[in-house]
């Protein structure tokens, strides 16, 4: 069972606007994923260092990965295990491999 999207929180910001304007410009129709694409580029995530080299990341909800550091790399590893997690990439800075983590589709 899919539940509906309120959009009401997005119109206070604007993006349901800039979201309309989009499907405008692209000759495309309004879509859940457009939405939900917007609502994932607004949630907030909080940061947690484990270790100096280990950081956990997790919205408010669940866990969203880790960022671990491997000589000049951040790695971000998607998953609430780190023994499981899978890689999603290499990145230069923390902050990179943290926004990773945030915009990936579950």
């Amino acid at each position: 069972m899919t539940e509906p999207i309120d959009a009401t929180q997005t119109s206070t910001t604007g993006d349901a606007r800039r979201i309309v304007e989009l499907a405008a410009a692209t000759n495309t129709s309004m879509s859940n994923q457009l939405l939900l694409d917007t609502l994932r580029r607004n949630a907030q995530v909080s940061t947690r260092h484990i270790r100096k080299d280990f950081i956990e990341v997790a919205n408010a909800q669940t866990v969203l990965g880790y960022v671990c550091r491997q000589r000049k790399d951040y790695v971000a590893l998607r998953g609430d295990d780190p023994a499981w997690a899978q890689e999603v990439g290499r990145y230069d800075t923390e902050a990179l491999a943290v926004e990773a983590l945030r915009m990936r589709r579950a």
